[in-house]
């Protein structure tokens, strides 16, 4: 993993805990809110920790599974990348229109050359887990032209009856469910000395969580509830074949007692809940509004920092420390602070008098859950750094 996006992750890691703790002095009424701060929140974790991680690892991953030449650092997606999250944070904090669309075009040009530098790995020797890398990829740029038009009135051009469930899907059903799929089908056989499962079995997967992607993004985005719930269930079928095939692997490998692997495997509870909510909001047994606002807060906290948690100090130490057998991070405060902060979250969107104590109390437990992620990155970033002689 490159040098830069270490820094950059341990960088945005350490402001998603300042971040995670205001929103629970806010909820409290401690502190004023300000505009935006949802957006800013969840951003931090999915485009400043998460992306970060991706964006550097993709390619010497595909690389190394290849057999190829380790790729050279590539300043420009680097840079678009985080000038463009710095615009983006900066646009929305003040709904700063031009902002915001300055920050969405950087990002996407680095997708953008991030999916050219992925589609050139190709070829006979390339791991199964590049057709998930690429088309998350795909799914990423589409999310962000969505996501950038949301503030820039681009909606109505583009005929989508409801953007920000548009938005959402595609960045969390399409990008991150493809790209973590993707890490599992690479990492687990590194961690458990076993593969995922059989090549078949994973192309199916692949598969159906393209297709499911592809409905859970055009339904809301052309109003069809059947092409919705059609993709709602291609894609928890195949998530749920991905979680069963995950605990095989680590029960059959004696690796299921460590907090690093129930991060990784508890983490998915928390993309199954809201998928299960739509039946409920589609007959009209809870509103749709408290869910809508709330449980995107609870997916990225829950299922993303939580998978997170786990894989990315393993991979800074495989690939930034060279480490042979590292460990998977997290600990057990971590795993019992996010999975109970994520049920207050939740609890707080059906008991309304109770929704900002309910509400403060999760936010500081991710706090609390962020604060060991920090100290390992802080300490593999510190030890790399020494390692190479650059401190």
């Amino acid at each position: 993993m490159p040098i830069p996006y270490l820094i950059t992750t341990l960088l945005y890691t350490f402001v998603a805990v300042l971040i995670a703790a205001d929103a629970s002095l806010v909820s409290f009424n401690l502190v004023d809110i300000f505009i935006s701060l949802r957006w800013v929140r969840v951003h931090f974790i999915t485009l400043g920790i998460v992306s970060q991680v991706i964006f550097g690892l993709l390619p010497l991953l595909v690389a190394s599974l290849s057999k190829k030449e380790r790729p050279t650092m590539r300043w420009d997606i680097w840079l678009t990348l985080n000038i463009g999250f710095v615009a983006l944070v900066a646009g929305y904090s003040g709904l700063n229109h031009p902002m915001i669309f300055t920050g969405g075009t950087l990002i996407f040009i680095s997708a953008t050359l991030l999916f050219l530098q992925l589609r050139n790995l190709r070829g006979s020797d390339a791991p199964q887990s590049l057709k998930f890398y690429v088309t998350g990829v795909l799914y990423l740029m589409a999310g962000i032209i969505i996501g950038t038009g949301i503030f820039l009135n681009w909606s109505l051009s583009l005929q989508i009856k409801n953007p920000l469930e548009v938005h959402i899907h595609a960045n969390s059903w399409g990008f991150m469910s493809l790209v973590f799929a993707g890490l599992l089908v690479d990492f687990i056989p590194m961690i458990t000395g076993r593969p995922l499962s059989a090549a078949k079995n994973i192309s199916r997967m692949f598969w159906g969580m393209t297709i499911g992607a592809f409905g859970l993004v055009m339904g809301p985005w052309i109003g069809s509830e059947p092409l919705l719930v059609l993709g709602l269930l291609l894609h928890v079928a195949s998530t749920i074949s991905l979680i069963a095939l995950t605990i095989r692997a680590f029960t059959t490998s004696g690796k299921l007692n460590s907090p690093g692997a129930w991060h990784l495997v508890s983490s998915y509870i928390w993309i199954i809940a809201p998928i299960l909510m739509a039946p409920m909001i589609l007959l009209g047994i809870f509103e749709s509004g408290p869910i809508e606002s709330t449980a995107p807060q609870a997916l990225i906290y829950g299922w993303v920092l939580q998978f997170g948690i786990a894989l990315i100090p393993y991979i800074a130490r495989r690939f930034f420390l060279k480490e042979e057998n590292p460990h998977l991070g997290g600990s057990w405060i971590s795993l019992t602070a996010a999975t109970i902060g994520s049920v207050f979250v939740w609890t707080s969107i059906f008991i309304v008098p109770a929704r900002g104590v309910l509400y403060g109390i999760g936010f500081a437990l991710y706090a609390l859950a962020l604060i060991r992620p920090l100290m390992e990155i802080f300490e593999i970033t510190r030890d790399g750094l020494k390692k190479h002689e650059l401190v």
